[in-house]
């Protein structure tokens, strides 16, 4: 078999484990990780292959409990399973490797504390928060909380105290900007989310409402992004200032599209949220190392 041949044949199980996704979990962990230690201590790779493992297990399990729900929607009816590309079985057993092989890769290189709470974060994202979106369309909001454990997970890892006021900021920021995130993907395919059965926020809330209260949590998104200078968890200038100029660009455009919102400027908006969501991991993790 060719080299294209075979990477055509493990595509399907590769998104099944939505890289997209779980990289930018791994990297939130890796932050949290940094932000104690302060440098790449032996144990990180550890973290960062068991965290990646387990979102990725996740990811299975989530399109395992949806797929016959992904097939009623343009969006997802191309994902693995629904396109027959990956049969149920196989992708069970792949969820069970990656989830049991990360939650050990954790417990035994890292700590075991940082294992029960990635064990908690999948429990709370497959048993918890995708029960809550059939009958809920704020589930997003305790779902939020799915983004606000990998960093403290890192935290642990590099033998951190979970209940310390610098993770718990950090997580508070990492919590808060998944309410928009996901707010802006419902607002985008709300209509294929209703055709699948799932309730969707324009159901209970006119469009104007929901921009509105969307842009309400990028400004609460943004103000506890700046409280990371404020208690000195970004600390280099430069970070401080590209922190500040990001939050104004941001703020900015949003107001902009408060005004205007179209179909066009929901992935444009999504694109803006998700920018200064990643920037502010990079600026934590450069001052952690600087």
């Amino acid at each position: 078999m060719s080299k294209t041949g075979i990477f055509l044949f493990f595509l399907p199980y590769l998104q099944l484990a939505k890289p997209k996704i779980t990289f930018p979990v791994t990297l939130s962990a890796l932050t949290g990780f940094l932000l104690y230690q302060g440098a790449f201590s032996p144990s990180w790779l550890a973290l960062a292959v068991g965290v990646f493992l387990m979102a990725a297990g996740s990811s299975c399990i989530n399109q395992l409990q949806e797929f016959r729900l992904d097939r009623m929607m343009a969006r997802t009816r191309n994902r693995p399973i629904p396109s027959k590309k990956v049969s149920p079985l196989s992708a069970s057993i792949l969820s069970g490797i990656f989830s049991i092989s990360g939650f050990v890769i954790l417990w035994l290189f890292t700590s075991s504390l940082s294992a029960f709470i990635g064990f908690v974060t999948l429990a709370w994202y497959n048993g918890v928060y995708t029960f809550l979106k059939r009958l809920t369309a704020f589930a997003v909001v305790p779902g939020s909380l799915v983004g606000a454990l990998p960093p403290i997970i890192g935290w642990t890892a590099a033998g951190g105290q979970i209940w310390h006021p610098s993770i718990l900021l950090v997580a508070f920021f990492f919590f808060i900007g998944q309410i928009p995130h996901f707010w802006l993907i419902i607002l985008r395919y709300d209509k294929e989310y209703r055709m699948a059965g799932f309730p969707v926020l324009s159901d209970l809330l006119s469009y104007q409402q929901i921009f509105r209260l969307t842009f309400v949590w990028v400004v609460a998104t943004v103000l506890s992004g700046l409280m990371l200078v404020y208690f000195k968890i970004i600390t280099l200038l430069p970070a401080i200032t590209m922190l500040f100029v990001a939050s104004f660009l941001l703020l900015f455009y949003f107001v902009v599209w408060l005004r205007r919102a179209k179909e066009k400027e929901k992935l444009k908006a999504f694109v803006f949220i998700n920018s200064y969501y990643l920037l502010v991991m990079i600026l934590i993790i450069i001052s952690s190392l600087l």
